[in-house]
C-alpha cells in the first residue's frame, strides 16, 4: 500500500507540476508539451490538492497573481460549482489569494491566506502547442467565442449542437448559442438543422489552423480527467484496516468515477470482485495515472 501510495502522489502532483510548467511556472519536467491543456481545470485541481504540495500551491498562487487575466471567471466558476463543497472551498481560498494579490475579481472568493510572491513564475510562451486554449484567447478574448473554437478543433468535420458544445465548453447554453450565431456569421462556421435543432462545424479547419499555430497531438479532457486524478490520489488515504474494509472504500470510490471512465473510453468491463479487486484496481489505476502523466504507457482498457 506505501509504495502505491507513494507512486500514486508522485504521478498526479508531477501531473500539475508539468502542466504548470507548460504555462511558465517554475518547474523541471515537461510531459505534456503537445497535449492541449486546460488552464481552468488545472487551477482548481492544484487548489484542491495545494495542502499536499505547498510549493506547487505557492508557484501556481505567483503565476495566477501575474497572469490570471489569461483565465475565464466564467470557466472557473462553472467548473467549481460542479465540485463538491469542500473542493469548492479549495478553490474560494485561493481565488481570495489571487484576488488580494492582485486587480482581479475572480467569483465566488472566500478568505485569502498568507502569500509571497516567489517572482519565478514566467509569462506563458504562447506558441506553444499545449497552449491552444491561451492563443485562442489572445485573438477572440477569454470569451465563449475563443472556447467554441477551441471544442471545434479538436473535433473531426462533424456537425455539434448548441448544449453539447456548451458542456464541452464550460459556459452557458446562451452564451456559446450567441458565440454560434456570430461565429457562422463571421463565415468560419456552417450552420444546418438536424433533429429540429441548430447544429454548427468548422467551414475550413486549414484556415483557421494556419492563424492559431500548430495543433497539439492530443486533447484530454481535463475537467473529467483531473478530478479522477486527485480522486485516486485522496483514495489512498484511507486509514490502515483490514483488506475487505479497503475493497468497500475504495469500490464506492470507483463507483463514482465509473461513469465518466467510460464515457473516456477508458474502460469498457469490470474490474475483479471480493479481495481480488484492490488488486486489478491499483494496476489499473497506476496504468491510467501514468498515461495522463505523460509516460509512454498506454492505457489497458478493461
Amino acid at each position: 500500500m506505501s509504495a502505491y501510495s507513494d507512486e500514486v502522489r508522485d504521478l498526479v502532483l508531477g501531473t500539475l507540476w508539468s502542466q504548470w510548467a507548460e504555462f511558465g511556472l517554475s518547474g523541471w519536467e515537461r510531459h505534456h508539451q503537445d497535449v492541449a491543456l486546460d488552464l481552468e481545470a488545472l487551477i482548481i485541481c492544484t487548489a484542491r490538492l495545494g495542502h499536499r504540495d505547498t510549493r506547487l500551491r505557492t508557484e501556481a498562487l505567483d503565476w495566477c497573481v501575474s497572469y490570471g487575466r489569461l483565465a475565464s471567471a466564467i470557466r472557473l466558476k462553472r467548473l467549481t460549482d460542479q465540485a463538491d463543497p469542500i473542493v469548492q472551498g479549495a478553490v474560494r481560498e485561493f481565488s481570495a489569494t489571487v484576488n488580494a494579490n492582485s486587480h482581479l475579481s475572480w467569483p465566488g472568493a472566500g478568505s485569502p491566506v498568507r502569500f509571497v510572491a516567489t517572482g519565478r513564475s514566467a509569462a506563458p510562451s504562447l506558441e506553444r502547442p499545449a497552449l491552444i486554449q491561451l492563443r485562442l484567447r489572445s485573438l477572440w478574448g477569454v470569451s465563449a467565442r475563443a472556447e467554441v473554437l477551441r471544442v471545434m478543433l479538436r473535433e473531426v468535420d462533424r456537425f455539434m449542437g448548441i448544449s453539447e458544445i456548451a458542456t464541452s465548453a464550460a459556459y452557458g447554453k446562451d452564451a456559446v448559442a450567441e458565440a454560434l450565431e456570430s461565429l457562422q456569421l463571421g463565415g468560419m462556421l456552417d450552420a444546418a438543422t438536424s433533429a429540429n435543432q441548430r447544429v454548427f462545424r468548422l467551414r475550413n479547419r486549414q484556415a483557421l489552423e494556419d492563424v492559431v499555430g500548430r495543433q497539439p497531438a492530443g486533447a484530454p479532457d481535463w475537467p473529467t480527467v483531473l478530478p479522477i486524478m486527485a480522486g485516486i490520489l485522496e483514495a489512498t488515504d484511507v486509514v490502515e484496516t483490514s483488506a475487505i474494509a479497503r475493497a468497500a472504500d475504495v469500490q464506492r470510490h470507483w463507483r463514482q468515477w465509473q461513469p465518466d471512465l467510460i464515457r473516456l473510453g477508458v474502460i469498457t468491463g469490470a474490474l475483479a470482485t471480493g479481495l481480488d479487486f484492490i488488486r486489478d484496481y491499483e494496476s489499473f489505476t497506476l496504468t491510467a495515472l501514468r498515461t495522463w502523466a505523460g509516460q509512454p504507457q498506454p492505457i489497458a482498457s478493461l
